[in-house]
């Protein structure tokens, strides 16, 4: 495939997961409201679960194409994305009052996506090789981590109820025959975008590391943007919120999940300085963020023109640089 095709085929993929994305968050929020479960669980489980689709099958392909540095890329890349995502999002759509009203558990998900990217930039570091029966260390304890954080909120944040939440207005049926051809559309699209990153990056003779920081992280992130803007117009605020920090945490259970795939020993044996760096300002991202959740500070009007959001974006555009020179 030309360079023509490769972008013509990145592009439409990515229109179809944005679309997805928006259809994801209106019949996940049926399925908070309709089953009681609440908007935090649903978010950072369901929601979150579903807009990682593509990274979990685009880092998957990325291992078993021998492509380790676009996979750990892409991971740690969407991390950063979705942080510059939420921050303008919360700046442009964020009530004055938002922070109040989130549930106080929105800072123990907050906490596991800190745990999990700073475990899996601390395993990017020191680059272990150490397998036992072609199972390394970083796939266990990132794999493990992430299913100890899920039943940790699972107790905690499962069956809140948003108190200002509406009536749905649609059934629990319809909640999920669209949320599940929503995710399969996400799921189908995704596996084009990591053939055709890795392409683009051939045909252009851009690193893979940083093809999938940025091109592939922000085009797989396109579904947790729709979501989340599509939430916060519907006012589920901790829907939105939900669905970022638990797609965050989700992702670094993918890329434990995507060293178990790979065949030429730990994927973390293959990595290099820049990844370490993508994964340090994505720690810093997400740190900021939790800043903002536990300090609950009301949201001013012109919030986009504070340091807030501009300085996270800064932030997310500064590490595209350095992650760019190192490569």
């Amino acid at each position: 495939m030309e360079l023509p095709g490769a972008l013509g085929l990145f592009f439409l993929t990515a229109i179809a997961v944005t679309a997805a994305g928006i259809t994801l968050a209106i019949a996940g929020d049926v399925i908070a409201l309709r089953t009681g479960w609440g908007r935090l669980w649903v978010g950072s489980l369901l929601i979150a679960g579903a807009t990682s689709l593509p990274e979990l099958v685009t880092t998957v392909t990325a291992v078993r194409i021998e492509a380790p540095a676009l996979a750990a890329g892409n991971v740690l890349g969407s991390n950063m994305a979705n942080m510059s995502i939420l921050a303008l999002v919360v700046a442009l759509l964020g009530e004055r009052q938002l922070f109040q009203r989130l549930l106080p558990q929105q800072g123990l998900l907050a906490a596991f996506a800190i745990a999990l990217t700073g475990m899996a930039t601390l395993f990017a570091a020191l680059r272990p090789e150490a397998e036992w029966l072609g199972v390394s260390l970083p796939a266990v304890a990132l794999i493990g981590g992430y299913v100890v954080a899920s039943r940790i909120l699972h107790r905690y944040g499962a069956g809140i109820p948003d108190l200002e939440a509406p009536v749905a207005s649609r059934s629990l049926r319809w909640g999920w025959i669209v949320f599940g051809i929503s995710a399969a559309a996400i799921f189908v699209a995704a596996p084009f975008l990591a053939f055709s990153a890795q392409r683009i990056a051939e045909l252009t003779g851009i690193a893979e590391s940083f093809m999938g920081v940025l091109a592939l992280a922000f085009v797989t992130s396109l579904p947790e943007m729709a979501t989340t803007v599509t939430a916060f117009r519907m006012g589920a605020g901790d829907l939105a919120i939900a669905g970022i920090y638990g797609s965050n945490t989700f992702n670094i259970g993918i890329l434990g999940v995507a060293d178990l795939f790979y065949t030429q020993g730990s994927l973390f044996s293959n990595l290099d300085q820049s990844h370490v760096t993508a994964g340090l300002f994505a720690l810093l991202l997400i740190g900021l963020g939790t800043v903002q959740l536990l300090l609950r500070w009301p949201l001013k009007r012109f919030y986009l023109i504070e340091p807030g959001s501009l300085g996270m974006v800064a932030l997310y555009l500064l590490g595209i640089f350095l992650v760019f020179r190192m490569s």
